[in-house]
């Protein structure tokens, strides 16, 4: 999008309508000053203003976004060029980081014939699915709401258990792990990162990394070397003696990441990571993962309905209806390449109209 060619096209609209910059600022309930910063290029109006802007001026937002008046004939093949120009905004020009993976590559978690079937039921949640993750890989479940990605994911983090089948992690069938040593198994093997942060609103973001390497007994010296490499590489070390309710969601969400890691687990699980947090906050996030997977050798399994986040993995998993009806892998793949191909099997999968967020 060119910010200046939209800001000039907001004076024009402006001036037909005989309106001052004053008096577009008193309609949309902002300053005189923000209005004057579009029309001169120097920035772009909140996303919360695009609807009021577009109803004020009657036009449309491919109109507003173009920064021109689109006629009729055109409109599909201009919506269609600032989609994607939207998207490569989002997602960068460049290459993806191929992780190869050698017939040698440990397999981290391996499922086969998993099925879980809930009493007085009988739609089976999860239905015969099987595949396996190697070391050092993004992973992504893809799905529409009620497909079975979250429940999948529950019967991953050992939360619970399958009616029949195995879930093997680092080699040892989660199955069969007694109650009584099911936490222990999740603290030593598994990190999580939830949409909802899950971080302790009565400790700072340090004490919250913290306390992970705490229960494991950890020297405190060690501890602190621990944090204080991850807080850096995260870049959130001025904020790690913050309160949650004092930092952004996307500052929350590496602190989440920082606490998952700390550990050093064999896999970390993400459930919709990125599905509070504005576009900004969620490409950090998302890059987060990838220098997670680069330097620390992460293994990330990551359950999404967000086409945009998806692109990030390596290889998707498409769910519905409690089954994997189709793999994607990146390959060589670009960005945009990768992010169409996904929309592409969702459609043929028959996907909602909910995976672009």
């Amino acid at each position: 999008m060119n910010q200046s060619k939209i800001g000039k096209f907001i004076s024009e609209c402006r001036k037909v309508r005989g309106w001052t910059q004053n008096q577009l600022a008193e309609k949309l309930g902002i300053t005189d000053k923000a209005v004057s910063k579009w029309e001169t290029g120097k920035s772009m109006p909140d996303l919360s203003l695009f609807t009021p802007l577009c109803d004020l001026f009657e036009i449309s937002l491919n109109e507003l976004l173009s920064g021109e008046h689109i006629p009729d004939e055109k409109l599909k093949e201009k919506s269609n060029e600032i989609l994607m120009d939207i998207i490569t905004s989002w997602l960068g020009q460049d290459k993806w980081e191929l992780h190869e993976n050698t017939s040698d590559t440990q397999i981290i978690l391996r499922l086969q014939n998993v099925k879980k079937n809930y009493e007085n039921t009988s739609t089976l949640a999860v239905n015969n699915v099987s595949f396996q993750i190697a070391q050092g890989s993004f992973v992504g479940i893809m799905g529409a709401s009620g497909s079975g990605k979250s429940t999948l994911l529950n019967l991953i983090a050992t939360i619970d258990k399958p009616t029949s089948g195995t879930i093997e992690i680092n080699g040892q069938n989660v199955v069969d792990i007694s109650e009584k040593d099911v936490a222990k198994f999740r603290r030593d093997y598994l990190g999580f990162v939830f949409q909802e942060y899950n971080l302790l609103e009565t400790l700072t973001v340090y004490e919250n990394i913290a306390l992970a390497l705490t229960i494991k007994k950890m020297q405190k010296e060690n501890v602190k070397q621990i944090i204080d490499a991850l807080a850096e590489k995260l870049e959130i070390a001025d904020i790690l003696f913050k309160f949650p309710y004092e930092i952004s969601g996307g500052q929350r969400q590496r602190c989440a990441c920082a606490r998952a890691i700390a550990v050093n687990p064999n896999l970390i699980l993400a459930d919709e990571p990125t599905g509070a947090l504005d576009s900004h906050s969620a490409k950090q996030l998302l890059d987060t993962f990838l220098m997670l997977r680069r330097e620390y050798g992460a293994t990330i399994l990551m359950v999404t309905h967000d086409a945009m986040s998806a692109s990030y993995c390596d290889k998707i998993l498409f769910m519905q209806d409690g089954e994997i009806k189709d793999m994607l892998d990146r390959e060589q793949r670009t960005k945009q390449e990768f992010f169409t191909s996904i929309l592409e099997v969702v459609a043929q999968i028959g996907g909602d109209d909910n995976y672009v967020s």
